[in-house]
């Protein structure tokens, strides 16, 4: 009796696994399923769209010849300062909670406001920087855009710092204290070092995270047509360039934002795999 309810018992397990099997099977199918059919509608419509104009003019006026060589500018400056801004202060604030702080209850509410501003929608800190740059700016600004998406990214390279530093054996640092370095020494040169692959992957990710954002940057940088090196003026970008263009009534401005939606998912994705690269070579 004991053994037919157990053989019962195992039959029926074996069951609920293998219909959760099959179910997984087919979400994980529909997904690359949907994926695929987006990826080559976006390379059939994007790969025609390409011409060399794309990259040396900028945006037109329906009708007139252009292309998107602005609003990549705008995307390349905007990410580029943003970041530049973000990963230090991510770094040197993900070094004092593990390094320092670690265990406090200062240092357990930081990690707590670090997640909640990692999953806060990205609308919500274009909003904040409106209400607390462009407003008394008068006018949207590279230099809002420059600080939402550095809002942006600051979880991002925190939250992964924190966890990479976790990782360093702490038989490192006892063993430069042994020796008699500083531990600002340690952690330059022992600690920094030993997690630096993992530090830059994630900054990688933050860079691909904030590339195509396109919410913040509708309250905050604005958009224009023109070349613009002036911080303190609105600049085009790429995701409010494609978002503005493929609202327009002409056929042309569609297929410019087929362009720079291939254009800015190709960045994205090369930055994607350095980063799988780099966190692969660190394991």
């Amino acid at each position: 009796m004991d053994n037919a309810i157990r053989q019962n018992l195992v039959s029926r397990r074996y069951g609920k696994n293998r219909v959760m099997m099959v179910l997984c099977f087919i979400a994980a199918v529909l997904g690359i399923f949907f994926l695929s059919v987006i990826l080559a509608t976006l390379l059939y419509r994007g790969v025609s769209a390409l011409s060399l104009d794309v990259f040396t003019m900028s945006i037109p006026a329906q009708g007139s010849r252009g292309g998107l060589i602005n609003a990549i500018y705008g995307t390349v400056l905007v990410t580029g300062l943003a970041i530049v801004i973000a990963a230090p202060i991510g770094i040197l604030a993900a070094t004092y909670l593990v390094e320092y702080a670690n265990g406090s209850k200062l240092a357990e509410a930081a990690k707590f406001l670090n997640d909640i501003l990692l999953s806060a929608p990205s609308i919500i800190i274009g909003v904040f920087v409106y209400g607390a740059v462009v407003v008394p700016m008068h006018g949207n600004s590279a230099i809002a855009g420059i600080l939402a998406l550095a809002l942006i990214a600051l979880p991002v390279v925190n939250r992964t710092t924190q966890d990479m530093l976790l990782l360093v054996p702490n038989a490192l640092r006892e063993a430069t204290a042994a020796l008699g370095a500083p531990r600002w020494k340690s952690m330059m040169m022992v600690v920094y070092r030993s997690a630096w692959t993992g530090i830059l992957t994630g900054i990688l990710l933050a860079v691909a995270r904030i590339s195509g954002e396109t919410a913040p940057l509708l309250f905050t940088a604005g958009y224009s047509k023109f070349m613009n090196a002036d911080l303190t003026g609105p600049i085009a970008t790429l995701p409010v360039a494609i978002n503005t263009l493929a609202a327009d009534a002409g056929e042309d401005l569609k297929q410019l934002a087929w362009a720079g939606a291939l254009i800015i998912t190709v960045a994205i994705l090369a930055l994607n795999i350095l980063a799988r690269v780099l966190s692969g070579r660190r394991q």
